[in-house]
């Protein structure tokens, strides 16, 4: 049964949200129909191999003309969309982090800064995604008016789809599937803390009202040390991305993933211990303004906050891990 489940997974997955549970259905009742009372293995592989490649199959399915993009290159322009947007898109918001990053004047305060960054990080996205579908839409469209029609090889992969194609496929739960929103979610924290990091100095302290604007006064962060780590920020930024974007790919929970996010979140914890506990990290103006109001030892107080950092990382990380591991067990 696990294979015609997965023969209707790669049909239904082809089709429309509103059309899948109906044509699931009725896939199922006709393949049914084709087997013997007692059959077996064997005779499912054979029921299979006569309904043919799904995504041939699931062109008959689709019951809406396409005008633009026919059913003949249709799946194909699909697919390619599905993997060049998020790539165009990251490769954007890479270079507005790069470019906010080193543009940034330090004349408005953190809570402003960080709203800018995500309007206008998922503005620049959208963007791209706009020129990437515009442009491959075209590409594909010409392509259905003038190309000759392409060998059905070229359509389902380069490849004729054989019954041990199932073999590869993973049913995907609700729980197990990663959405697209994390996607674009995780790229959008990749360039908000990348850029903070590295104007920290103007960005994350104290803030004074003053003629009913907040003026930033005393840095929280030395901003030298901050810098003198600019190698593994970056290694950590290239692995939280290329983690989205295998996210992405995958689309949903298995091994492989679990094993890269544990990768990442102890690789990042690792780099964050290292660098909160370098001496001198935490500004002594910035310690010396709030000791006004606490009642404590100044190096007390730094080793508490070098602590409280140290221990929310660690459990923030080891959440991580352990939502991940559940998914891939549901």
């Amino acid at each position: 049964m696990e294979l015609i489940d997965k023969y209707i997974h790669e049909v239904t997955r082809r089709l429309s949200q509103k059309d899948r549970a109906a044509i699931a259905l009725e896939l199922k009742a006709t393949i049914e129909d084709m087997l013997p009372s007692d059959y077996t293995e064997k005779d499912i592989k054979e029921a299979l191999v006569k309904l043919g490649d799904p995504a041939v199959l699931a062109k008959t399915y689709q019951d809406k003309p396409m005008y633009l993009i026919g059913p003949i290159y249709f799946q194909s322009y699909i697919s390619l969309l599905k993997t060049i947007v998020p790539i165009a898109m990251t490769i954007a918001l890479i270079a507005f982090v790069i470019d906010f990053a080193f543009s940034y004047e330090g004349d408005e305060a953190l809570l402003m800064v960080v709203l800018k960054l995500v309007g206008n990080g998922i503005g620049m996205m959208l963007e791209v995604a706009i020129q990437v579908f515009f442009w491959l839409t075209l590409i594909f469209a010409f392509l259905e008016r003038f190309a000759k029609e392409p060998k059905e090889e070229i359509l389902t992969g380069l490849q004729k789809w054989t019954l041990d194609d199932l073999n590869k496929v993973q049913l995907t739960t609700k729980h197990k599937s990663i959405s697209k929103y994390a996607f674009f979610g995780s790229l959008v924290w990749t360039a908000i803390w990348v850029s903070i990091y590295f104007n920290a100095d103007r960005l994350i302290g104290v803030y004074v009202n003053r003629e009913e604007d907040l003026i930033f006064k005393y840095p929280t962060f030395n901003q030298q040390i901050l810098n003198d780590f600019w190698i593994l920020i970056v290694i950590i930024a290239v692995l939280g991305i290329a983690l989205s974007l295998y996210k992405r790919i995958q689309g949903q929970w298995s091994k492989k993933v679990v094993i890269f996010q544990t990768f990442y979140e102890l690789i990042a914890t690792a780099v964050l211990i290292i660098i909160i506990t370098r001496p001198n990290i935490i500004e002594p103006e910035f310690t010396k303004y709030l000791l006004n109001f606490i009642d404590m030892q100044e190096d007390r107080f730094v080793l508490l906050i070098v602590l409280a950092t140290i221990v929310i990382s660690i459990i923030t990380a080891a959440f991580s891990i352990k939502d991940a591991v559940s998914r891939t067990k549901m």
